[in-house]
């Protein structure tokens, strides 16, 4: 329930996390490696024609590093997150779960957020952010059952809090090269 839209969007933070994190994640470990379709520079811009961008870059074979800008009411007001993504199976539905570093104060770190993320095409993403009536402090159990159903019964996204990010940088890595840094093709400032 979280936007890395306002790659993910963890009003500006309403979207981003719509007040909704968790203590635990949905998995404790990664069900499977990153997926390079993420991996890049995403931006999302806002109905008053603000941006929020996230970049999302390898951080091993099976977890993320995210950063995001989310936009405010001016350039200045843009809030910054900083999360450690990885991928979670429930059912046969990937989702990325979200563990925050750093944020403006709005998201504790070590806070975990879950959004649900569609490939449109090779640079278009739909973030969807998922709807858990839970506490707070529901364990990975207790959310995974709750995600079963609410997939079951068709009710796991808010469509209206859903939003769409086009890449604008693209990111290249490869797990098996010596080499774990990320190469930008098109190298712009965060």
């Amino acid at each position: 329930m979280i936007s890395i839209a306002r790659l993910f969007a963890l009003a500006a933070v309403a979207l981003f996390c719509g007040g909704c994190y968790f203590e635990n994640p949905l998995t404790e470990r990664p069900s499977k490696d990153i997926n390079t379709w993420l991996l890049g520079v995403w931006e999302h811009k806002e109905a008053d024609k603000q941006v929020s961008s996230v970049r999302v870059t390898p951080l091993t074979g099976d977890r993320f590093s995210v950063q995001a800008s989310i936009a405010g009411t001016s350039p200045k007001a843009a809030k910054k997150y900083k999360f450690e993504g990885w991928i979670s199976h429930v059912e046969d539905t990937s989702f990325l779960t979200l563990r925050c570093q750093q944020s403006p104060g709005d998201i504790p770190a070590g806070a975990c957020i879950f959004v649900h993320t569609q490939l449109l095409d090779q640079n278009n993403v739909r973030v969807r952010w998922l709807q858990l009536d839970l506490p707070a402090s529901a364990s990975g159990f207790a959310l995974r059952k709750e995600v079963r159903l609410r997939l079951k019964a068709r009710s796991l996204y808010d469509a209206e809090k859903s939003s769409d990010w086009k890449r604008v940088e693209e990111v290249i890595w490869s797990k098996d090269g010596a080499d774990t840094s990320f190469t930008p093709l098109r190298n712009r400032t965060f």
